[in-house]
């Protein structure tokens, strides 16, 4: 991608990411006991404000700071698959780390549903899903990536952004997909040079949860009111067997994501020097012997983890009757 003439320095991104931690840590708590999720829109906004007014400040260019370009079609579809392989990716690990920290993983999320269903579905889309993705991707993959991009390594910056962004979501249980979410935009933005992409990416990935939220919330208290009780009731090691069977079941769908994965990135790459012809032609049939490999091995390690669930499960009830 392209690079201004004079980048930003890498304390430049020091600065405003200090500067995000007081708007998140600081600033957006108190707004929010105030204000609710009202407050946490104005966080984003502070975080706007501090992103383009330090570009302007440490005198970067906003075009190259900021790059937005008009998309294409398949560029578009393209991003949308990449969403959907790397959310998969990043489901394994809080399906997995819920295996052993159920109660730390389900009292985040619960926290984050009562927050969001507060407030009318389309405040909530503004505020969730909209605004964080031009906010959050101005900070971090805006001004951050560019002042870390003299760095001289693509990938390392491109991890070392992602660990950033899961870092400032403020939970040890959010940190692995969040960064993994966070690898994959800042990628998509150093394979594309337009934040137009990881802006549509970080869109997508708050809206659907969201939405999903909303649109079966009045089934989910039906659910609770019936089994709720019932759920809390059962054995720990119950418990454990049927989140080790989730396990199971997203990390054989890891397979599936990696090949959302790896079509995303061709299309996103689709008419640039290097990726002509067919998705799985030439030097790529290297990639595909890998790709099936991958997915042949996630799929085993599944069955594996339901298998161990339902044996764990019936050693279970054998010591509770």
């Amino acid at each position: 991608m392209n690079r201004q003439t004079k980048p930003l320095k890498p304390y430049h991104g020091l600065i405003v990411l200090i500067l995000t931690a007081v708007c998140i840590f600081l600033i957006g708590p108190v707004l929010s006991n105030y204000m609710g999720l009202y407050g946490t829109l104005i966080s984003e906004l502070l975080m706007l404000a501090g992103a383009v007014g330090c570009t302007f400040l440490f005198r970067g260019n906003p075009k190259y700071v900021f790059p937005i370009h008009k998309p294409t079609p398949h560029g578009l579809f393209g991003t949308f698959l990449f969403w959907m392989g790397t959310i998969g990716i990043a489901m394994v690990f809080t399906v997995v780390l819920a295996c052993f920290f159920p109660d730390e993983i389900m009292g985040t999320s619960a926290g984050l549903s009562y927050t969001f269903l507060s407030v009318p579905v389309l405040v909530a889309v503004l505020i969730v899903s909209i605004t964080p993705a031009f906010c959050e991707e101005a900070v971090f993959r805006g001004i951050v990536f560019n002042s870390f991009w003299p760095i001289g390594n693509k990938w390392i910056v491109i991890v070392l952004t992602g660990c950033i962004f899961g870092a400032f979501h403020g939970s040890i249980w959010r940190f692995f997909p969040t960064a993994i979410l966070g690898m994959a935009m800042a990628y998509l933005l150093a394979e594309t040079g337009n934040m137009v992409y990881n802006i549509m990416f970080h869109a997508i990935n708050n809206l659907l949860p969201l939405v999903l939220m909303f649109g079966m919330q009045w089934l989910m208290d039906g659910l609770y009111q019936v089994a709720g009780s019932a759920a809390y009731s059962q054995t720990g090691s119950y418990s454990f067997s049927y989140n080790l069977a989730s396990a199971g079941i997203y990390v054989a769908m890891t397979g599936i994501a990696l090949v959302l994965i790896y079509a995303g990135n061709f299309l996103i790459h689709m008419g640039r020097k290097g990726y002509e012809g067919k998705m799985f032609g030439g030097h790529r049939k290297k990639h595909l012997y890998i790709l099936i490999g991958a997915a042949v091995g996630f799929f085993v390690l599944g069955c594996f983890l339901v298998i161990a669930s339902a044996a764990a499960g019936a050693f279970g009830r054998m010591i509770y009757y």
